[in-house]
């Protein structure tokens, strides 16, 4: 093989937690493939060092908090990330543009796999490893599809004289991302649940991610694109939920405890988790504190309630009869919280819900109360940034730790609930009804602290009535992990629920027809923490008149289906090959 200079202090510094002895014999400016890659470990080292690229940071669940499901502009008021997505401003030049456009881990995995072709090295090793670069090429260019659609392909470690390439088309795309898992599956091991170390690859792993390009292609394209269809999809998802059964994986009886770090390393919790951004001792993915998630309490409390959820996203939960908030009989606009399914009060502290820390303290929540001491109050002025404007605030992430106190929460990236919408949405969309799609959504629904009524040909017939529910499902099981924005798009529903103003907390009173006779302007909120029968009536600001505008959401135009090529990437093509997408011209 030609040898070759790689500059790979970005990659280096990416491994350097763990890397200590790979950092005293490498020179700091440049490696060379005949001076590194020797030794087994010398590659296991290098495909390590490739997982911070596909391991999502927890940013990207900022995406989620840029959808209908949150009233204020962006995840807390004020400049956070990813804002511009929801309010129209996203542009070429703008940060958020850039935001997948790196094709540095397509690099390195080609570095791999060029050099390990003819390396003296174990079979497995050479297994894993170039499972590990075949992962991380189809991820990158998954990414890459869902955010720009069309981008260059690059097949081999490029040198600077050929590295300005055209962009080819999201066919072409899809189909490397295909081509690329399919190699993955076939090289990664399958490993059971309680033999693995945790964010480690495996067969079950990339089987997700196939199930995951089947499925966002199928529907965001309309199954137009050659091989991505709903079936497709709905084969790669039973194949990976046979893997994943094979294996010992399955729903955690503790939904809630699936999302807080102290409990995360358990079996029950590890049953479901596929696959997490963790720190482990060879792998250089980072710990993510989990602050934005949680409520203030105190001045002295790190905790920001960045996270506030919307009207919408608390009316998508049914009450505990399997209905709607407007066909349920349960439903009480003066009690809008009680009889309703637990993954409410597991995800998000609303007026009246409890909420404590990992060894108790318990105190009762509630964003109406405008007292001086509550710096959750919906209006507080301690610190406007971190009031909750809703009056909801999401919760999933919390770490429940006191004050002061620093814990680490490992990010989900897949686990078994979502495979089983995966597969419940593909089967649905290209058989319509069927005993696969109801048994995937009752078992869903059945896990022990969610226990939410069966899905049958009764309860929903048509393959529209199982779309709306599946559809809805998405939202209570899988939001603030990084899915909704993305669902939006290949839903293509982005003019009908982001193009429109959003306001603060606004109970409805419905007619017998499901219409709005009026919005509460108080509610009753629970006040003992022993005695649930003690309450007091609040007042909701301006909840009569549906709520306090907090902002505007546009989607008002195609092009916002797809990010623009960076101006920052068009600049460096020197040769003019690489163009700007049609829509953002």
């Amino acid at each position: 093989m030609k040898k070759r200079n790689y500059i790979l202090l970005a990659f280096i510094a990416s491994c350097s937690v763990a890397c200590d002895n790979f950092l005293e014999k490498i020179p700091e400016n440049s490696v060379t493939d005949q001076i590194f890659f020797k030794t087994d470990n010398d590659f296991k080292l290098f495909a390590d060092g490739l997982y911070d690229s596909f391991t999502p940071a927890l940013n990207t669940v900022y995406f989620d908090f840029c959808t209908d499901f949150v009233s204020q502009k962006s995840a807390k008021i004020g400049n956070r990330s990813f804002g511009d997505l929801r309010i129209g401003t996203l542009t070429p030049n703008t940060s958020t543009a850039s935001y997948y456009w790196d094709y540095a881990p397509i690099r390195n995995a080609y570095i791999l796999l060029e050099n390990i072709e003819s390396a003296n090295v174990s079979e497995e090793t050479r297994k894993v490893c170039m499972g590990t670069a075949q992962y991380s090429l189809a991820y990158r260019y998954f990414m890459m599809l869902r955010a720009y659609e069309n981008v260059p392909i690059v097949r081999e470690v490029l040198t600077v004289e050929n590295s300005d390439i055209a962009s080819s088309p999201k066919e072409d795309v899809f189909k490397e991302a295909l081509t690329q898992i399919n190699q993955s599956i076939e090289n990664l091991p399958s490993i059971t649940c309680t033999n693995r170390e945790r964010g480690r690859l495996s067969k079950l792993v990339a089987l997700t991610l196939k199930a995951d390009l089947l499925l966002y292609t199928a529907s965001r394209y309309k199954e137009a694109l050659p091989e991505a269809t709903y079936q497709a999809a709905a084969d790669a998802a039973k194949a990976a939920i046979d893997e994943a059964n094979a294996m010992g994986y399955g729903l955690a009886d503790d939904y809630q405890k699936l999302f807080i770090a102290a409990y995360q390393a358990s079996a029950d919790a590890q049953k479901e988790i596929i696959f997490e951004r963790v720190k482990l001792k060879d792998i250089a993915t980072h710990l993510d504190y989990m602050r934005g998630f949680g409520p203030r309490e105190t001045k002295s409390n790190d905790c920001w309630a960045d996270f506030t959820s919307s009207q919408a996203l608390i009316d998508k939960y049914e009450c505990t009869d399997g209905l709607p908030i407007w066909k349920s009989p349960l439903y009480d606009p003066l009690h809008p919280f009680k009889n309703r399914d637990p993954r409410l009060e597991l995800t998000t502290l609303y007026p009246g819900n409890i909420c404590s820390y990992i060894d108790g303290d318990p105190w009762i929540s509630n964003t109406l109360d405008p007292s001086e001491s509550n710096y959750d109050y919906m209006l507080s002025t301690y610190n406007v940034l971190d009031q909750p404007p809703s009056g909801y605030i999401n919760i999933k992430y919390w770490e429940r730790l006191r004050p002061g106190e620093q814990g680490y929460a490992s990010y989900i990236v897949y686990r078994y609930g979502e495979l089983l919408l995966m597969y419940a949405e593909a089967l649905n969309e290209a058989q319509g009804p069927c005993s696969e799609v109801y048994n995937a959504l009752s078992k869903l629904r059945a896990r022990p602290s969610v226990n939410m009524p069966a899905i049958t040909p009764t309860t929903h017939s048509s393959q529209a009535e199982l779309r709306e529910l599946i559809r809805n499902e998405r939202a209570v099981e899988l939001f603030g992990e990084g899915k909704r924005y993305w669902d939006i798009r290949r839903w293509g529903i982005g003019e009908e629920v982001m193009n429109r103003k959003f306001y603060s907390m606004h109970i409805a009173k419905y007619k017998l027809d499901g219409s709005v006779e009026k919005y509460m302007d108080k509610i009753y909120v629970r006040t003992d923490l022993n005695d649930p029968s003690k309450e007091e009536l609040f007042e909701i600001p301006d909840g009569e008149k549906g709520g306090l505008f907090l902002s505007e959401g546009i989607f008002n135009d195609p092009k916002y289906y797809v990010w623009p090529v960076p101006q920052s990437a068009l600049d460096k093509s020197f040769s003019g090959a690489l163009r700007q997408h049609e829509l953002w011209k």
